[in-house]
C-alpha cells in the first residue's frame, strides 16, 4: 500500500470511528447533551480531527443523520419490495407495510439508532438546514414515495391524494411518541402509569392499531366535496 493510500485509509477509519462514537453517544444522551470534548474522548481523536473530518459538532451531526437515514431507508424499501413480491397478484396487508415501517424504531436489534434516527427527524423539522432538507430529499422522500404507493393499494375507496396528508401524519405520530421516552414520559403521567412510552412491545401494538385505523378511514362526505370544489377551481 503506498503512502498516499495508507494515509486516506487511515483518515476514512478516523472518520468513521467518530461517526460511531456519534452514534453511541447521541443515542445515549441525546445530540444536545454530548460535548465535543466528550466525543472526541470517547472516539480516541482530538477536536482537529472532528473540525477536519466534519467542520463542526453539528456537521458531525449532519453527517450522522445521513448515515442513518441511507441504512434505514434502503432497509425499509428492499423489505417492502420484498413483501410485494411475496404478495404476488394478492394485495399486502397494511399491518405488515406499517409493521416495516416501523420496525427500525421499535426492533430490538436497531432500537437505540431508530430513536436517534427519530431524534434526527425532529431536529429537522425544527430547525432545518440545506443539509438536512438534501438529506431528506435524497434518502426519505424516494423511500416516503413507495410507502405511499403501497399503502394507497390497500385501500382503494380512498382517494391517492388523501395518503400524502396520512403519510405525513403517520411519521409525526411515530416520531413525537418515541422521542418522549424518559422515566417522566408524559404517556405515564396522563395514565398515571397504566401506559408507559418505555414499554416498547406496548406502544408498538397500539401505534399499529391506530395507524392502521387512520390510514384505511373513509373520508367524509363533506371533505370529498370540498376536495373537488378545489379541484374544479
Amino acid at each position: 500500500m503506498s503512502t498516499s493510500e495508507n494515509r486516506l485509509k487511515k483518515e476514512a477509519d478516523t472518520r468513521a470511528r467518530i461517526i460511531q462514537a456519534a452514534i453511541e453517544l447521541f443515542g445515549e444522551k441525546g445530540v444536545d447533551r454530548v460535548s465535543l470534548r466528550e466525543l472526541t474522548a470517547h472516539a480516541s481523536v482530538n477536536v482537529a480531527s472532528v473540525n477536519y473530518h466534519f467542520g463542526s459538532k453539528e456537521g458531525l451531526a449532519e453527517a450522522v443523520f445521513e448515515k442513518l437515514a441511507h441504512e434505514v431507508n434502503s432497509r425499509r424499501t428492499e423489505e417492502l419490495e420484498a413483501l410485494l413480491k411475496r404478495s404476488g397478484h394478492r394485495q399486502a396487508r397494511l399491518e405488515n407495510i406499517i409493521d416495516i415501517f416501523m420496525k427500525p424504531y421499535f426492533d430490538a436489534a436497531s432500537r437505540r439508532t431508530g430513536a436517534l434516527l427519530a431524534q434526527m427527524i425532529l431536529r429537522h423539522r425544527i430547525a432545518p438546514t440545506q443539509a438536512t432538507n438534501r438529506i431528506i430529499a435524497e434518502h426519505f422522500d424516494p423511500m416516503a414515495t413507495r410507502f405511499i404507493d403501497a399503502m394507497a393499494q390497500t385501500s382503494p375507496s380512498v382517494n391517492r391524494d388523501e395518503f400524502y396528508w396520512r403519510y405525513i401524519f403517520m411519521v409525526s405520530s411515530i416520531v413525537l411518541t418515541i422521542t418522549d421516552n424518559s422515566t417522566a414520559n408524559r404517556l405515564s403521567r396522563l395514565s398515571k402509569g397504566r401506559a408507559d412510552a418505555n414499554d416498547g412491545e406496548k406502544m408498538a401494538r397500539a401505534l399499529r392499531c391506530f395507524l392502521v385505523g387512520a390510514l384505511q378511514a373513509p373520508v367524509p362526505a363533506s371533505r370529498r366535496t370540498s376536495a373537488n370544489v378545489s379541484v374544479s377551481k
